[in-house]
């Protein structure tokens, strides 16, 4: 058998009716921001647009730590710790909303083990307890009266909201959501699709590394058509995470000096 870095699969095993491939190819997961090809993966499952929906935040972050090296003293600039506030109160609600979809969700909170289910509630509840995002708290205030909004009242008592910009602090509770992410994205509760280019087949993957090539009728699958053994899209996703732990850890080494 010859594996060969293409989307194209390879037959594994094409004896039986039902046939099976191995395919090598590394497929990126939909970014509306990019062109792309329609091959990549998208999401099937409300948890899995959750987790989607954190990715969009990380991509933001990651291109605005991006532009630190172009900005005179961006560490000690507060007019930067402002603009980061609104991505970063976006990441942090958008894992609380993450741990409460997969807790509501019968079906894939019953597969989770014991041991994952309390490491689970734990681990929400440590997150609430770190990284501020009720009403009043300083993240909060920041994103909606300065960052995404300007408030008039933090043009007229601009002390009592620019007091709240604290770049280490920001740092902080993005370090804690980074880690809580990768966490969460080990959990094998996720569901993708990606065209297949033919009308007829819907491809699935809702085990990790297993996509199901299904036949459809008139929107409903009527039988098989073979099984691809194929990387999981989370792999690409944890790749986007990585690379903005990348950025954090170059730039928070000199926070506290700055901030």
């Amino acid at each position: 058998m010859s594996n060969k870095n293409e989307h194209s699969p390879n037959v594994l095993n094409p004896h039986p009716r039902i046939p099976v491939y191995v395919e090598t190819a590394t497929l990126d997961v939909l970014d509306p921001a990019r062109v792309q090809v329609s091959t990549v993966w998208q999401g099937s499952n409300h948890i899995t647009f959750k987790l989607l929906r954190c990715v969009e935040a990380v991509r933001d972050l990651t291109k605005l730590l991006e532009s630190i090296p172009r900005l005179e003293q961006p560490l000690g600039d507060k007019r930067f710790a402002k603009i980061l506030a609104t991505p970063l109160y976006n990441l942090a609600c958008g894992i609380l909303d993450l741990f409460n979809e997969i807790e509501s969700n019968a079906k894939e909170y019953s597969s989770l083990s014991a041991t994952e289910r309390n490491q689970l509630s734990e681990r929400k509840n440590r997150f609430m307890e770190l990284v501020p995002t009720e009403k009043g708290s300083d993240l909060r205030e920041v994103r909606n009266r300065m960052s995404s909004h300007i408030d008039k009242d933090a043009v007229m008592l601009p002390s009592q909201y620019w007091s709240k910009v604290d770049i280490a602090a920001f740092f902080r509770w993005l370090a804690l959501c980074l880690i809580e992410l990768m966490h969460l994205l080990d959990l094998d509760i996720y569901s993708w699709t990606r065209d297949s280019k033919q009308p007829s087949i819907c491809s699935l993957m809702t085990i990790d590394g297993s996509v199901v090539n299904l036949y459809m009728q008139n929107g409903d699958p009527v039988g098989i058509q073979s099984f691809t053994f194929a990387k999981s899209p989370k792999y690409e996703v944890a790749r986007e995470i990585e690379g903005l732990v990348s950025l954090y850890n170059t730039i928070a080494a000199n926070v506290d000096d700055h901030s």
